[in-house]
């Protein structure tokens, strides 16, 4: 019988260092947003568009590595660390050169992926000065995803946010001498926006592979050991890891399609929505950690064969999707618009973004559940379905709402927000939809575990 007890500790010490992790993540973009602020209107629209490139490699490796979760998670639950050290190394050799290979591509045409945001010639020229400074240690991002992936299989959020506490410290540190200056030294600007960012990444990566590596830690007696190419692990890293990785870069791509729609309206409610995603960054924070809770004890319990545990996941894992919803909602009901006001001192602007914020209630659960469902649809072996209802929801609800909504039959926008939480819904019903016509939930019941070695469609 397994403890409940126990598992709601084990829950929770996987919730809380990720909802810290992201916690710390927000408050320091925050302040290097701060920083940036200070600096010349074209600087700051050039750090805009670069972010957007930034933030699409950047979702493709950290889907690469949340999908590689799976296989990690069922090695620990089998209790064999060798394997999960073997598949670690693995994952790296596929990822690494892939990000490698963009990282150059990225060099080599900044302009002509920033022109697809801007056409400005001032702005490409100082947005592309940026990007081929930054991108040098982009490569590394695949390595920090996968780190902080290894730990998080096996239960581990803290060592993420212990990562993430130092490099986010170097961040602010560092930003505010190479962007700002001190003293009698003006600062580099953008070009210190850069290198304060290349510097965290490296120092992020280093760390991680030292806690992953170093002496007495999860993988030391492996550090030297050579570790074969498995074909089974590689088309099970490769089955889990790319159908993620596009899924987990849809919302990026399709964020750009959203802000041409909502200017549409004008640039006052494209501001106040910018100001409602900042406000809502409250809900994200809380919801952190959900669909990593869930594909490390589900991954766990099916390398274990422990159908208890995967059942008793599951349950207590949806009871919480109900508290931190219930949370949310009460905090976007009654102290929504007291945050906005801490935003902005612009009346119009809080008063459209309280708007979107108080219909925003309506997507809490939805989301939230869907981080779990996916979790254990992964788990159980169907990497790609996650994927394909994220482009449903995505792309045949959100994006193609808002173009009706927006582009032909120009409803207020009002209608944008109830689209936005449309989509929430469509995702969640289709998800426990999978569920539970795959018995997902009964899976290790139904079939032991012959099933679920290898990816499913």
């Amino acid at each position: 019988m397994v403890n409940q007890k126990r598992l709601d500790h084990r829950i929770l010490q996987i919730l809380i260092p990720a909802i810290m992790e992201n916690a710390l993540l927000t408050l320091s973009d925050m302040i290097l947003t701060g920083y940036i602020g200070r600096l010349s209107v074209s600087q700051i629209s050039a750090y805009g568009i670069s972010s957007r490139i930034y933030g699409i490699y950047f979702a493709v490796f950290k889907g690469f590595a949340i999908g590689t979760m799976v296989i990690f998670a069922r090695a620990f639950g089998a209790g064999d660390r060798r394997k999960a050290a073997s598949l670690y190394k693995q994952a790296t050799g596929i990822a690494v050169p892939v990000a490698l290979a963009a990282a150059i591509i990225i060099w080599l045409i900044p302009e002509t992926l920033l022109f697809s945001m801007s056409d400005d010639p001032s702005l490409l020229t100082v947005g592309a000065s940026y990007l081929k400074i930054n991108v040098l240690t982009y490569p590394l991002l695949a390595l920090i995803h996968l780190n902080s992936a290894a730990f998080q299989a096996d239960g581990n959020t803290k060592t993420p946010l212990y990562i993430a506490t130092i490099g986010n410290a170097v961040s602010i540190v560092l930003g505010y001498v190479l962007i700002i200056g001190i003293g009698s030294y003006g600062g580099l600007g953008l070009t210190g926006a850069a290198i304060t960012a290349n510097i965290r990444i490296i120092v992020m990566a280093v760390v991680g592979l030292w806690l992953l590596f170093g002496n007495g830690v999860m993988f030391a007696q492996y550090k030297d050991v050579h570790m074969e190419m498995s074909v089974q692990s590689f088309k099970e890293l490769v089955g889990f890891g790319i159908p993620t990785a596009i899924g987990n870069s849809f919302w990026n791509i399709a964020a750009v399609f959203l802000s041409t729609y909502i200017l549409s309206y004008g640039q006052e409610n494209y501001a106040a929505y910018q100001l409602g995603l900042q406000a809502e960054g409250f809900c994200d924070m809380m919801a952190a950690g959900f669909m990593t809770a869930a594909m490390s004890l589900a991954g766990k319990a099916i390398g274990a064969k422990d159908k208890e545990m995967y059942h008793q996941s599951y349950g207590r894992l949806n009871y919480y999707c109900l508290v931190i919803s219930g949370i949310n909602m009460v905090f976007l009901l009654l102290f929504s618009k007291p945050v906005l006001y801490l935003l902005t001192d612009k009346q119009n602007l809080v008063e459209i973004a309280h708007v979107y914020l108080l219909l925003m209630v309506f997507s809490q659960y939805p989301e939230m559940k869907s981080k779990v469902t996916y979790g254990f649809i992964r788990s159980a072996g169907y990497g790609t379905t996650p994927t394909v209802i994220d482009m449903i929801g995505i792309w045949g609800v959100r994006v193609f709402g808002c173009y009706l909504i927006s582009m032909v039959f120009h409803l207020d926008i009002v209608w944008i927000w109830w689209i936005i939480n449309a989509d929430q819904w469509v995702r969640c019903l289709l998800s426990m939809a999978v569920c539970r016509v795959k018995r997902i939930i009964y899976l290790l019941e139904e079939s032991g575990n012959e099933q679920i070695e290898s990816c499913h469609i």
